[in-house]
């Protein structure tokens, strides 16, 4: 099978009224997007999955790291939500916390196997910021 058969992994998350959304793993274009608009929080972010990245691979542990997550940057938390259901014009739409933390867990678990892991996937995120920002920087006279 080539690329042109590939049909991205999705996963359904039911909805309180009956229906339900289907969501994808993150991919490059969502992140170098994310990374471009909201480069300080998503910064922060990772740098709370540094302090905590011993313990979040236990459940409990992953499901507080996305609770924190979605309590202090809500407005990227809809935005990834929109993203991964190719729903641009949900980023307006207010989730309660509980359906918000399990679209961001389907989406976690879906991006998280595709780069193989958490770790990983915050190594080649930190690339990209480096390839995204430094020649922002360097446009600007910022980086040698």
């Amino acid at each position: 099978m080539g690329l042109a058969q590939h049909v991205t992994p999705r996963m359904i998350v039911p909805l309180l009224d009956g229906n339900s959304v289907s969501l994808r793993g993150l991919n490059l274009d969502d992140f170098s997007a994310l990374l471009v608009d909201h480069l300080e929080p998503i910064s922060k972010i990772a740098e709370l999955y540094a302090e905590h990245k011993n313990s979040v691979f236990s459940n409990k542990a992953f499901q507080g790291f996305l609770i924190g997550i979605a309590k202090d940057f809500p407005s990227i938390v809809m935005e990834v939500i929109s993203m991964s259901s190719d729903e641009p014009d949900a980023k307006g739409v207010r989730l309660a916390t509980g359906l918000q933390i399990s679209c961001l867990t389907a989406i976690m678990k879906l991006t998280v196997e595709e780069a193989g892991g958490l770790g990983n996937l915050f190594a080649q995120l930190g690339a990209l910021g480096r390839g995204v920002i430094g020649p922002a920087l360097a446009e600007l006279g910022g980086a040698k």
